[in-house]
C-alpha cells in the first residue's frame, strides 16, 4: 500500500471518528452518566442544601436535554441525500418548486442543532454564575439589591426553560408559560377587565421573580421536588430500562397473550398503566409502549380506532396508579404536608376503581365486536425466571417506602443500587451459565452500568425544563394574585352549591391540563382550582386527587387529547373517531372523582371503606356496561342501558339519601350481570363461544 494511500485512509478513518454525531453521541453519553451520578451521590450525601443542588441540577440537566436535541438532528438526517419534506432537496431546488416556508423550514433545520449546542453552552453558564454567586443572591441580595448581569441571567434562565419546555412537550405548555409572564407585566395587567386586573411587573420584577430570587425556575416544591424524589425514580425508571425490564413486561404481555381469549387487549393496558406511573407524562407514554402495544392489538384484529383508544385511556390512568401516580405523588405529599405512604393509600382505591373499570369495558368490548384471541398454548410459567431479578429491587422499594418509612430519595438510592447489583449478578450467571465468564463478561458489566446511568440521566432530562417553567407559572400566577381570585369566582357561580361548585372545577381542571404532563397539569390546577372546593368543605387529599384526576383526564379529552393524538397516529386512525372510543372506555373515570367525594372513606380508609368500596366498584362497572352497550351476553338496547346507569348511579352515590339504596343498587348490577352470564346461558370462559348476538 502506498505512502498516498494510506494517508487517505488515515484521513478518511479520522474524519469518520470525529463526525459532528460521534463528538455529540460522546458529550451527550458523559454529561449523561454525570448527571445521574451527580444525582445518586447527593441522594447519599445529601451534600448541600436542596437550593443549591438544585442549581446545578438544572444546568446539567437542561444542557443534556439541549446537546441530545442537536444530536437527534444530525442522527436523523442523511448527509448524502438531505431531504426536505419527503424529497431529496437537489431536486427540489432543480425544479424551482421550493417554497418561502419550505427555505424557512430548511435554513432553521440547519442552524437549529447550533443553536441547541449554543444554549446548553448558556445553561451551564448561567447556572454556574447563580452557584458562585449562591450566597449573595441567596442572603446578601435583600439589602444590597441585584446588579444588572444578575437580570440578565434571570431572564436567560426563564427563556432557556421555556424554549426546553416548547422542545419536549410541544407548545401548548411553552405557550402558557409565556402568557403567564405577558399577563403579569405592567403593559398587560393594570388594562384587563375584572378579575384579570393585577397591578402588573416591570421586566426586572420579572426576572427577580422567575428567576433569579432564587424562586420561580427554582421553586421549592416543583424544582426542589422534581431534582429529588422524582429525579431519583424517574433514573431508576430509565436504569431499570436498560437491564431490560420494559422487554420483559412485553415478553409476559405476548406469552399471556397466547393462553388468553383476549389476547393482548389486558396485556397492554397493565404494560401501560405500570409504565405510564413512573414516566410522568401520558403522551410520551402512548408514544413509547404505544409503539409495542397498537401494532400487537391490531394484528389481534382490533379496530384501528379502538387499538389507539386502548392505549391512550392506559397511559393516561397510569398517571393515577401508585407509588409514583406520574411523579405526581411526591409533589402532593411535600405540597400537603402529609406523609408519601399516605398519598400511596389515598391513591391505591381510585386506582383500582378506573383499571378494573377499563378492563372490564375492553373484556366486554373485545366479546361483543368478535376481537377475541384463539388460543395458541397454555403460559409458559419458566418464562417468567428470566426476570424475577426484577423482583429484588421492586421488593427494596417497597420495603423501605413503606415499611422503614425512608423518603423517596433514601428509597430510591437503595432501589438503584440494588438494580445495578441484580443486574450484575444477572449478566455474571449468564456468562457462568454459559461459560463465558472471562474478560468480555468484565466489559459487559461494565457497558451494562454505563448504559444504565445514561438511560437514567436521558430519561430525566426532558422533565427538567418543564419543571422549572412550570415553576416560572405558578410564580407569576401567585403573585398577580390570580388563583385566589380564581378561586373565590368558581365559589361565587357555583352558589354555595357543592355539586355546581365540583362541576367548575372538573371544567377548569380538563381546561388547564390540556395537552400537559402530568406535574406540570397538577401543579397549575391544584394552585388554580383546588382552593375553591377546599373551601366547600371537601378534605385537602381528597380535594387534591380530585382535580389530579381531571387533569390526566384531559390527555383523552377533546379537542386536544393529546395522547389519542399520539395513538391516532401511530395506528392510523381517525383522531375524532379514536376520541370517542377513548371516551367511552374511560367514561367511569369522569365518574369515579366525584364518588370519592361523597364516599370519602375510599380515600380516609376506615370501616365504611368496606362497604363503599365494592359498592362503587358495582357501580363503576355497571357504568361501562351502560357505554360500551354489552353485558357479557348480548347487546343492550338504549332503555337497558339507561337503567344501568341509574342503578350506577345509585350505587356510587346513594349512601347520600341512604346507604341503603347503595347497597341495593349495587346488588342490582351484580344480579344482572350474574343473569346474563348464567340465566341466559352464555358462558364467557367457554373456549368454543361464539359472536355475541343482538337482543
Amino acid at each position: 500500500m502506498s505512502a498516498n494511500s494510506s494517508t487517505t485512509e488515515g484521513s478518511s478513518l479520522s474524519s469518520r471518528r470525529f463526525t459532528p454525531l460521534s463528538v455529540l453521541n460522546g458529550a451527550v453519553s458523559a454529561l449523561a452518566i454525570v448527571f445521574t451520578l451527580y444525582t445518586i451521590y447527593y441522594a447519599y450525601s445529601l451534600m448541600f442544601v436542596r437550593l443549591r443542588y438544585s442549581n446545578i441540577f438544572l444546568g446539567l440537566g437542561l444542557a443534556l436535554y439541549y446537546l441530545d436535541v442537536a444530536r437527534n438532528h444530525y442522527d436523523d438526517s442523511d448527509t448524502d441525500t438531505p431531504e426536505l419534506d419527503g424529497e431529496p432537496r437537489s431536486s427540489v431546488v432543480d425544479t424551482g418548486s421550493i417554497t418561502k416556508l419550505s427555505r424557512i423550514k430548511s435554513a432553521y433545520a440547519r442552524i437549529d442543532p447550533l443553536i441547541a449546542i449554543l444554549f446548553a453552552g448558556v445553561a451551564l453558564t448561567a447556572t454556574a454564575y447563580v452557584e458562585y454567586h449562591f450566597t449573595r443572591l441567596e442572603q446578601d441580595v435583600h439589602l444590597l439589591g441585584h446588579t444588572q448581569i444578575d437580570l440578565y441571567v434571570g431572564v436567560a434562565l426563564i427563556v432557556l426553560v421555556i424554549d426546553a419546555t416548547r422542545r419536549a412537550f410541544g407548545n401548548i405548555i411553552a405557550s402558557v408559560a409565556v402568557g403567564s409572564i405577558i399577563y403579569a407585566h405592567s403593559y398587560i395587567g393594570p388594562n384587563l377587565p375584572g378579575v384579570f386586573r393585577h397591578t402588573g411587573f416591570d421586566w426586572t420584577r420579572i426576572s427577580r421573580q422567575g428567576a433569579i430570587e432564587l424562586t420561580g425556575v427554582y421553586h421549592q416544591t416543583l424544582m426542589g421536588i422534581g431534582s429529588t424524589w422524582v429525579a431519583i425514580f424517574i433514573i431508576f425508571a430509565g436504569i431499570a430500562k436498560a437491564y431490560g425490564l420494559m422487554d420483559f413486561v412485553l415478553e409476559v404481555g405476548r406469552e399471556l397473550g397466547k393462553a388468553l381469549r383476549t389476547g393482548v387487549v389486558q396485556i397492554a393496558v397493565i404494560a401501560s398503566m405500570i409504565m405510564g406511573s413512573i414516566t410522568g407524562s401520558a403522551a410520551a407514554n402512548t408514544a413509547t409502549t404505544g409503539s409495542f402495544t397498537i401494532p400487537m392489538l391490531k394484528d389481534q384484529g382490533v379496530d384501528d380506532d379502538f387499538a389507539a383508544s386502548i392505549e391512550a385511556v392506559a397511559s393516561a390512568g397510569g398517571q393515577m396508579l401508585p407509588p409514583v401516580m406520574g411523579v405526581a405523588a411526591f409533589l402532593m405529599a411535600d405540597l400537603l404536608g402529609v406523609s408519601y405512604v399516605n398519598i400511596i393509600q389515598a391513591g391505591i382505591i381510585p386506582a383500582a376503581l378506573f383499571y378494573f373499570s377499563v378492563g372490564i369495558g375492553l373484556h366486554f368490548a373485545v366479546l361483543k365486536y368478535g376481537w377475541t384471541s384463539p388460543n395458541t398454548g397454555s403460559f409458559d410459567f419458566r418464562m417468567l425466571l428470566g426476570g424475577i431479578h426484577f423482583a429484588i429491587p421492586l421488593g427494596v422499594l417497597l420495603v423501605t417506602l413503606v415499611y422503614l418509612r425512608y423518603t423517596p430519595l433514601t428509597a430510591g438510592l437503595y432501589t438503584i443500587i440494588t438494580i445495578f447489583v441484580v443486574g450484575s449478578l444477572k449478566v455474571i450467571y449468564t456468562g457462568a451459565r454459559d461459560s463465558e465468564l472471562d474478560g468480555e463478561t468484565i466489559e459487559k458489566l461494565g457497558k451494562q452500568a454505563l448504559l444504565g446511568l445514561r438511560t437514567g440521566g436521558l430519561e430525566m432530562a426532558p422533565l427538567v425544563g418543564v419543571l422549572a417553567a412550570m415553576g416560572v407559572i405558578i410564580e407569576m400566577v401567585t403573585f398577580t394574585g390570580l388563583s385566589t381570585r380564581v378561586s373565590t369566582t368558581i365559589i361565587g357561580m357555583g352558589g354555595g352549591q357543592l355539586l355546581v361548585v365540583l362541576l367548575l372545577a372538573m371544567i377548569a381542571s380538563i381546561m388547564f391540563g390540556l395537552g400537559m404532563p402530568t406535574p406540570a397539569a397538577y401543579i397549575l390546577v391544584v394552585v388554580l382550582v383546588a382552593p375553591g372546593v377546599i373551601e366547600m368543605g371537601v378534605p385537602e387529599v381528597t380535594t387534591h386527587m380530585f382535580v389530579f384526576y381531571f387533569a390526566m383526564l384531559s390527555a383523552i379529552t377533546p379537542p386536544v387529547a393529546i395522547s389519542v393524538a399520539i395513538g391516532s397516529r401511530i395506528a392510523g386512525s381517525s383522531f375524532m373517531g379514536s376520541c370517542v372510543q377513548a371516551l367511552r372506555l374511560g367514561a367511569p373515570g369522569f365518574v369515579i372523582p366525584f364518588a370519592f367525594v361523597t364516599n370519602n372513606s375510599l380515600i380516609y380508609w376506615s370501616q365504611a371503606t368496606l362497604v363503599a368500596f365494592p359498592a362503587v366498584l358495582a357501580g363503576t362497572v355497571g357504568f361501562i356496561v351502560a357505554t360500551i352497550g354489552f353485558d357479557g351476553a348480548r347487546d343492550l338496547s338504549y332503555p337497558i342501558r339507561g337503567i344501568y346507569v341509574i342503578a350506577a348511579f345509585g350505587a356510587m352515590f346513594g349512601s347520600v339519601a341512604h346507604i341503603g339504596v347503595q347497597i341495593a343498587a349495587s346488588v342490582a348490577i351484580i344480579g344482572a350481570l350474574v343473569h346474563a352470564r348464567v340465566i341466559v346461558g352464555y358462558d364467557i370462559d367457554e373456549s368454543n363461544m361464539e359472536s355475541p348476538t343482538t337482543d
